[in-house]
This record gives C-alpha cells, sequence and structure tokens, in this order.
C-alpha cells in the first residue's frame, strides 16, 4: 500500500496509492513484536484471500477466520511493502500533509475504546484543525460479523455518509460474534442514520456487492503488517510512516503527530 499524498476524487475518495514504503521490512517487525501486543486483536492464521489485485494468492482460494489472541501494544517506526490501490473516504483539510491511516474491525471492542477514548482528541487537534487527514479502513477479522459490517460501510459510502456509519455503528457496537452484525440486522440499525436511503442502502446491502473489497483490504492489512486491529499508520511518503498497535492514549498519538508535523 502506498500511503503516498492523499488525492482526494470527485466522490472525496481517497486513492492511497503505490507504496512508497521501505520494502519487507514490515514481515520482520512484525514478527518481532507479536509477543508483545496488547489492548488490540491480533490477526493469527489467515488463510490468503484470492483476489484478481492479488495474483501471488490466487492459488488458496479458501479462507478461515483468524485466530484472536490478545498481546502487548507496540509502535514501530514501518514501511508497508503493498502496491495495491486503496479507496477510501478521509476526514480532514485537503491540503493536510499528514495521514492518519486506522485499519479497524467494526466488531471490536478495543476498535470501539480507541473510538471512544482517542479518536475525539485527535480529531479536535489534528484533523479539525486542518493539520492531518484521517482514514479509517475496515477489515473483517474478529469473526463473521466482521464483513457484513465492513461491506456495509462501502454501500453507506455511496450515499457520501461512510463517517455517519462509522460512527453509528461503533456508537452502537454490540457484543462480539452474538450475531448483531448480519446484513438483516445492519438494515435495522442503519435507520437510524439521519438522511440516508434506506432503499437505496438496503439493495446494496443485499446484493453483497462490497465484500470482495473487504477481503481484498483484509489481505492488504496483512501484507503491510497489521497483525490486529486498531493498527494505525501516521506519516506520508516523504517523512516515512510509523505504526502503532492498539487502543493507545491520546498522548501515544500526540507524540507521533507532533514529530511529524515539527
Amino acid at each position: 500500500m502506498d500511503i503516498e499524498d492523499m488525492e482526494k476524487t470527485t466522490d472525496t475518495n481517497v486513492i492511497i496509492k503505490k507504496s512508497t514504503f521501505n520494502k519487507l521490512i514490515i514481515s520482520i517487525v512484525a514478527i518481532a513484536i507479536i509477543s508483545a501486543f496488547f489492548g488490540g486483536y491480533v490477526l493469527g492464521n489467515i488463510m490468503p484471500f484470492s483476489t484478481n489485485m492479488l495474483e501471488s494468492q490466487k492459488q488458496n482460494s479458501e479462507s478461515k477466520i483468524p485466530t484472536i489472541i490478545k498481546q502487548e501494544p507496540t509502535i514501530a517506526k514501518t514501511s508497508p511493502t503493498s502496491e495495491i490501490p486503496v479507496y477510501a473516504k478521509y476526514m480532514g483539510a485537503p491540503s493536510a500533509t499528514i495521514n492518519i491511516i486506522e485499519f479497524g474491525d467494526f466488531q471490536c471492542p478495543f476498535c470501539k475504546r480507541l473510538f471512544d477514548q482517542t479518536e475525539p482528541e485527535i480529531k479536535k487537534e489534528y484533523v479539525d484543525t486542518g493539520k492531518a487527514k484521517f482514514s479509517f479502513i475496515g477489515i473483517s477479522i474478529t469473526g463473521p460479523d466482521s464483513l457484513p459490517l465492513a461491506a456495509s460501510s462501502w454501500c453507506a459510502n455511496e450515499q457520501e455518509k461512510y463517517y455517519q456509519y462509522h460512527n453509528f455503528i461503533y456508537v452502537n457496537q454490540g457484543s462480539e460474534n452474538s450475531g448483531w452484525g448480519t446484513y438483516e440486522k445492519i438494515k435495522i440499525l442503519a435507520k437510524n442514520i439521519p438522511d440516508l436511503d434506506m432503499e437505496q442502502f438496503n439493495i446494496c446491502l443485499d446484493s453483497k456487492k462490497y465484500e470482495p473489497r473487504v477481503t481484498e483490504l483484509t489481505q492488504l492489512s496483512t501484507n503491510i503488517g497489521v497483525t490486529g486491529t486498531p493498527t494505525t499508520f501516521i506519516g506520508n511518503s516523504e517523512k516515512g510512516y510509523t505504526k502503532i498497535t492498539g487502543a493507545q492514549p491520546y498522548e501515544v498519538f500526540q507524540n507521533t503527530l507532533d514529530k511529524y508535523i515539527q
């Protein structure tokens, strides 16, 4: 993934283009830190996804729900390696030069903790002030409900309500793997998102057309060293990126962001 300077498209999507991250060092970093990660979910034994953007994975057609373990949080200077383009709506000023890119699972309780306790301060101090852009990329690692929840975010994005959906789902997060995130349950939940055209939204959900995008993004996340959720990359193509894993407190993000902004 290159989280190079992001380009804003006409529908306010961001194209995260070709990676300038350092080659395969992330694999080494991921192995080194896996025994010291806590405050997030770890992606364990994940089978490669078959997508036409991941030629090397095409012979592996089966996938399974990954093993989830708890480990210590870590912060590491990193360089993801994928060259796959990713489309993600962002919050913030187009002129902001620093990117904050979170990979999260809508079922992950640690992601909710980050959303509740840390992201409001990040938004207030860095996004709303034009210093940084924030992007959320939903992936599927926690269980069966994770895929519909993430795929549905792109249906909301069709109506320019990506972050309205994102916020609403985290505020109303249910117990993991309890069935609260099926497509039918999402239809009921989403009725409370203001000005969401439910007929259009439900047609999109029924088509399941964004499931391949979510599996593609999930594979991408493993390629660039995401071993659990939440995982956040901060930086840009010029200065490189720092990876923060787990639901770290605001001060950790503040210290990292200030190093890039100075």
